[in-house]
């Protein structure tokens, strides 16, 4: 589900293409901008199924109701016509470190209904104003991780073993438990819980923050949702003792470039 993100749906949705996506269910939620202009040829395509969803984010139990809402449609509509549903936010992407195709290595988990792709947390990177170019190549810094480091994973599923979303993060299922990337069961709470970092064959990679400017933004857009939610130390530096240097997206820059039209060659001026 997305609102006013047309600045970032074309570079989501034809990195996504390059590691093996095939169909984008995606849930409108009110946007104000142009987003109809950038999907529109997905549409007629049939890449993307696009569902008007002017549904409150937040209820009054202050839960993402109106997401888990989503999330519960999209199973329900897709349950016989897709063997796997990643569920995931505008501002995340889906990929395996393994250079495979994304299909190729969710074959390993044909036995379980549901296996979590840990999230990797990026920051500001140090730019206080949108930068031009992608958001993959221009946000290179992401939270450190040390041995035993527990963080937040998003939910790749079989639709026909799902029962419904537990949380935004996670699902109840109708028979078996999910796993993690090594084929750990993991058993949920009735909220996400986070789980132990693993990024050897099944990542997500969250720019949830972006630039200054962006991150203003998105404030205004989680007040206007009813989401509350307190800006965490130290995001707004480059690098500090909290970030490292992670270029691991370096490798689907220049294919994701020629798939946008833009030149190959990109300007790092502002790192």
């Amino acid at each position: 589900m997305y609102r006013d993100d047309a600045a970032y749906l074309r570079e989501w949705l034809e990195f996504h293409r390059l590691v093996g996506v095939e169909r984008f269910y995606l849930y409108d939620n009110a946007s104000r901008d142009e987003h109809r202009d950038v999907l529109e040829p997905y549409i007629e395509y049939g890449i993307v199924e696009l569902n008007e969803w002017p549904v409150p984010v937040v209820g009054g139990t202050g839960r993402p109701s109106g997401i888990m809402r989503a999330f519960d449609h999209c199973i329900e509509r897709h349950r016989h016509d897709s063997r796997w549903i990643a569920f995931l936010d505008i501002d995340e992407f889906v990929f395996t470190p393994t250079d495979r195709p994304l299909p190729d290595v969710l074959q390993e988990y044909e036995q379980w209904p549901g296996v979590f792709a840990s999230r990797a947390e990026y920051g500001t990177s140090g730019h206080v104003t949108k930068p031009p170019g992608l958001t993959i190549e221009s946000y290179v810094h992401r939270q450190r991780q040390i041995p035993d480091s527990r963080g937040y994973a998003k939910s790749i599923v079989d639709p026909t073993r799902v029962a419904r979303s537990a949380s935004v993060h996670h699902f109840a299922y109708l028979d078996g438990l999910p796993v993690n990337e090594d084929g750990i069961p993991i058993r949920m709470a009735i909220r996400a819980e986070r789980l132990p970092v693993s990024y050897e064959r099944l990542r997500v990679n969250h720019y949830g923050l972006k630039s200054e400017q962006e991150l203003d933004r998105k404030r205004v857009l989680w007040e206007e949702s009813g989401i509350e939610r307190a800006e965490p130390p130290a995001i707004r530096v480059k690098v500090s003792s909290l970030y490292e240097e992670d270029r691991t997206m370096d490798r689907y820059v220049p294919a994701l470039r020629r798939a946008m039209g833009m030149d190959e060659s990109p300007d790092r001026s502002g790192d």
